[in-house]
């Protein structure tokens, strides 16, 4: 029954949404299609949910958003990623994403307190803590990327002062 209502309602929005297309220029005939694509997906993911297909219901709810907004939806960006026009993927890449902004670098002090230092650290202490602290947490034994990254960029901070 919810096939042939959805059916249904599909049906009645083409027909009313076919009559506004006729001789309309190529750029409204675009937004509005793109429109008619977004309405459609909501409507199907709107079903999804009542067959508790919720998995194929975020899909669709992706692609309306995607029709409606034009970018990505928020679920799709992974922790620690920056959101960006692109999905989601594994991996830092050249493109920024994951990167720490310069307003926000690490202070000398938030390093020392990061990798667990005292002011003074020589290079080979602070390289000692730097290995046992990513062994610790690197994402391949169990570890986050975020922590990885802040202990990483800790050791530069410290390093790079010398």
């Amino acid at each position: 029954m919810p096939f042939v209502l959805a059916g249904l309602i599909v049906l009645v929005l083409l027909v009313l949404m076919g009559r506004g297309y006729i001789g309309a220029n190529p750029k409204s005939l675009f937004k509005g299609m793109r429109f008619s694509c977004g309405l459609l997906l909501t409507l199907l993911t709107i079903a999804l949910l009542f067959m508790d297909r919720v998995a194929f219901a975020f899909v669709t709810a992706a692609g309306a958003w995607f029709f409606f907004f034009g970018t990505a939806p928020p679920w799709w960006i992974t922790i620690g990623q920056a959101p960006s026009g692109g999905g989601g993927g594994g991996g830092q890449s050249d493109s920024g994403r994951g990167r720490v902004p310069a307003a926000a670098a690490m202070s000398r002090a938030e390093a020392l307190k990061v990798l667990g230092l005292q002011e003074g650290a020589n290079e080979e202490e602070i390289r000692a803590a730097h290995r046992r602290l990513i062994v610790q947490n690197h994402p391949d034994k169990g570890g986050t990327s975020y922590l990885a990254s802040k202990i990483n960029e800790a050791k530069d901070v410290l390093l790079r002062g010398r």
